[in-house]
């Protein structure tokens, strides 16, 4: 017995003693955020000042010293997320997740093909290039004078980061690109749905469906059908790997002085994209003389995206720009390396690249290049017909001179400074700004194809040489506003060009719910505050439903209904329409919203392509349904595999009725425990914390019970297929910035400035964030000091 007890006694100290060293171990991956540093290079001294919640405030006299500072500060709380940013951005997963993630590697490979990031290097302006390097310098300092381990995913995946190089910055930017785009995944998706149903019906489908649009191919060519699909896959696996599957939103509204309680203009901004850990914002402050800005960053690059100076304050909202277009190429009979344009054979330019792969050999990959961009059907497994391959031509590669717009917002000294940096800030992004001198103001950042005979809306013929991109829009033809008669400016990804309006941007704007509902609460009062702005912030009132339950409702009247169905419309008769995590009328009408689209559209469109129609955009389905429901009918009501003839109401009862049935069979059959955050919980994922349960027990956040939706201004998306967990488009930072009084400016992150999950600073704001709370926005440097935790110099050798 005496050795039994012995014998548990050692396993368990033995244990105690595992179990330490690795805490210890884990515990030393933590950076130091005190101490010295003496660099060769560097022109004075630098004060990297830490607060309470981690964000280094960086104090310098000149613009390379303060970058060299942020570089090494990234470097110690996101070394890992910047590391696998500019790997997917430059096509080197497979480096480090083995084949698995090969498609993945192709589809940047591809999107990098048509200028590469060297050529992107040598076309960027003088200040761009010189605040670049000497970010590259500062998180190259960190690595090779970093005395700690580094962060314990290097140690799981067994290998070292590598130096940055200017060019990482750039495959950063493309990837955050891509991750904002919504015409990659819309365009070939109509081409599919029409190879299924046919042009006629599919046209009800998307609005603004121009009749008459050139047909694919023209008559006689005969394609296979499921054009584009196997790309789609790839696009969405990559989506899902990287965590981006969902799109992306936001919302932006300003005041002008008339509509402000301060008589001064006043700022609010949250972006919705996919919230993990660590998030996709770094928020930091850096003041040097002629610039003193704050806010939200993305790791890997030195510039503030969104956020605040002196003088100034800007915000992103996603524009769903089409600035994407896919050609269909006519190849040679014998030489598949030729294809025919305006009556000629040309040559496709070959470019040869080898990607590595973790326990394989590499994989040598050759990208063909036409006149319209590169051919992308290695990853199109459903390619186009014997003598045909889809290329594919992106906007967002022909604009090098992008990071200037960032360098000169930051510096901005009014509206007109903002406006000169939109027009270098080329991306899928409008701005809504404002200055300390009350002006508010809108621009439209993408560049605007000049289509010649076609939309945009569906591949083309390429040979033919009728459908090109005649340059872009100038910058002064671009949508963009100042100081309107109204008062405010508020946009929620809506339409933003006026009526009349020659050029396309964009047919996927998000539905027009949020807008609706942030116009209306500035329509509400006279005046309005900060507390105001953090209450639409924070708003969940679900306009589609204030909407739809009536005519619900409607639809139910002469209907036989079940005791838990009757007891669930009353429910939603005396519904405040707010999506509240306690609230039972939540969870009917969330559970209605993704019965509605499949009883509308499944039973034509097939699995597959219902899939791909609900999770590519899902504004266009519900713009669709919108329509439909203004209108009280659509042949797409009926259900082609019933002898009935379905209308309208029959769809919204039907929808209902299975909504009750789910809930009841997931819940049980007393609505009272229909409670909405049983259903609807956010998991914030870190990158390996979806394969594995027990390492997702360490990096994960939550489950935590959710209040929101899809469409409230506070957004939770969920996937559109009867699982409600949140999925990403929820608020990445929220900020509200006063000039009026500055200590009324305020701003929150979901989780935290760490990546490291040992650090304190790896989630102490989700609480905030999720009880809609936030913490100050300073700029000033005394109120830097009182909440001084810790402080870095930087001092250059001989100074």
């Amino acid at each position: 017995m005496k050795a039994i007890k012995w014998g548990i006694s050692s396993i368990f100290i033995l244990l105690v003693i595992i179990g330490g060293a690795i805490y210890g171990y884990l515990k030393s991956t933590l950076p130091d955020y005190s101490g010295t540093y003496q660099v060769p290079g560097l022109k004075s001294e630098v004060e990297v000042i830490r607060d309470s919640y981690g964000m280094p405030h960086i104090f310098a006299d000149n613009d390379e010293d303060a970058y060299f500072a942020m570089g090494f500060s990234q470097a110690q709380d996101r070394l890992f997320q910047m590391d696998l940013a500019r790997r997917a951005g430059s096509g080197r997963l497979s480096e480090i997740f083995g084949s698995s993630l090969l498609n993945v590697d192709k589809l940047f490979r591809i999107l990098n093909s048509t200028v590469s990031v060297e050529e992107w290097e040598g076309q960027l302006t003088p200040e761009s290039l010189r605040s670049l390097k000497a970010f590259s310098a500062g998180v190259n300092y960190f690595l090779a004078n970093n005395d700690n381990p580094l962060p314990i995913e290097f140690k799981i995946l067994g290998y070292q980061p590598e130096p940055w190089k200017v060019t990482d910055s750039i495959s950063l930017m493309v990837y955050m690109g891509w991750t904002m785009n919504y015409a990659f995944k819309t365009e070939l998706l109509h081409a599919a749905i029409i190879d299924k149903i046919g042009e006629d019906l599919a046209k009800d489908l998307f609005i603004d469906y121009p009749s008459g649009f050139p047909a694919i191919i023209p008559k006689g060519e005969n394609p296979t059908p499921k054009i584009g699909l196997g790309y789609l896959k790839a696009l969405h696996y990559a989506s899902d790997v990287l965590g981006f599957n969902y799109g992306g939103a936001s919302n932006g509204w300003v005041i002008g002085p008339e509509k402000s309680k301060s008589g001064h203009a006043l700022f609010a901004n949250d972006p919705h994209l996919a919230v993990t850990v660590p998030g996709i914002w770094y928020e930091a402050h850096l003041c040097v003389p002629g610039m003193n800005v704050s806010g939200a960053m993305v790791a890997g690059l030195p510039f503030v995206i969104a956020g605040a100076n002196d003088h100034a304050a800007w915000g992103v909202t996603n524009s769903h720009h089409d600035d994407a277009d896919f050609y269909l190429e006519k190849l040679h009979p014998d030489d598949k390396n030729r294809y025919l344009f305006k009556g000629n054979w040309e040559e496709m330019k070959i470019v040869n690249t080898s990607i590595k792969v973790k326990g394989s050999e590499p994989v040598d990959y050759k990208i063909k290049l036409t006149n319209h961009g590169p051919i992308i059907d290695d990853l199109n497994k459903h390619n186009s017909s014997p003598g045909y391959a889809v290329a594919m031509r992106w906007a967002q590669l022909d604009f090098p001179k992008v990071f200037k717009g960032y360098w000169l917002v930051n510096r901005a000294k009014n509206i007109g400074d903002i406006e000169v940096a939109a027009g270098y800030a080329k991306s899928g992004q409008n701005w809504i700004y404002t200055d300390d001198q009350d002006n508010i103001g809108f621009y439209f950042l993408g560049g605007i194809p000049k289509r010649k005979n076609f939309t945009g809306e569906l591949p083309i013929p390429g040979w033919e040489g009728k459908y090109e991109w005649d340059g872009y829009v100038p910058d002064e033809n671009q949508p963009h506003m100042r100081n309107p008669q109204q008062g405010f400016i508020v946009n929620a990804n809506n339409k933003i060009e006026p009526e009349g309006y020659p050029h396309i941007i964009t047919k996927y704007y998000a539905t027009p719910d949020r807008f609706m509902r942030i116009q209306e609460m500035l329509e509400e009062k006279e005046k309005l505050g900060p507390k105001d702005f953090e209450s639409m912030q924070n708003d969940l009132l679900i306009v589609m439903a204030r909407d739809w339950v009536p005519l619900i409702a409607a639809a139910l009247e002469n209907k036989q209904l079940l005791e838990t169905e009757a007891q669930a419309l009353e429910k939603l008769k005396n519904w405040d329409f707010r999506a509240g995590k306690d609230q039972v009328e939540s969870s009917i009408f969330n559970v209605f919203l993704n019965y509605l689209p499949e009883n509308t559209f499944k039973s034509r469109l097939g699995d597959e392509l219902y899939g791909y129609y609900l999770t590519g955009d899902k504004n266009i389905p519900f713009n669709v349904l919108r329509e439909f429901i203004q209108n009280g009918k659509s042949r797409w009501f009926d259900n082609p595999e019933t002898p009935e003839t379905e209308v309208m109401n029959d769809v919204l009862a039907k929808s209902f009725k299975d909504s009750i049935h789910y809930l009841e069979d997931t819940l049980g059959d007393n609505v009272q425990d229909w409670q909405w955050g049983k259903l609807h919980t956010l998991t914030i994922y870190h990158p390996f914390g979806k394969k594995s349960a027990l390492l997702g027990w360490f990096f994960n956040l939550g489950p935590f019970q959710a209040s929101g939706s899809i469409f409230t201004v506070n957004p939770t998306y969920f996937k559109i297929s009867k699982g409600f967990q949140v999925q990403g488009g929820s608020s990445s930072f929220r900020r509200i910035i006063d000039f009026a009084n500055p200590k009324n400016s305020k701003s929150i992150l979901p989780g935290g400035i760490s990546g490291n999950f040992m650090s304190p600073h790896y989630d102490d704001q989700l609480k905030l964030w999720m009880e809609g709370k936030y913490r100050p926005f300073v700029l000033d440097r005394d109120e830097v000091l009182k909440d001084k935790m810790s402080l870095l110099k930087f001092i250059g050798k001989g100074i």
